[in-house]
């Protein structure tokens, strides 16, 4: 998958919706998909983080 954009993995606020959308694997998703996205990393993130 390509990094269409210059994303900072140091950065403090979450990706949003366009961020997402801007990959080609999830160009055609709804702002609504894309925030299920977000929110799914998002946990996903916090699950790891606490487990480990």
């Amino acid at each position: 998958m390509e990094n269409p954009i210059n994303i900072d993995l140091t950065r403090r606020y979450d990706i949003t919706t366009e961020e997402v959308k801007a990959y080609s694997l999830f160009a055609h998703f709804s702002d609504v998909a894309a925030a299920e996205v977000i929110r799914t990393i998002t946990e996903l993130t916090m699950i790891v983080y606490y487990i480990f």
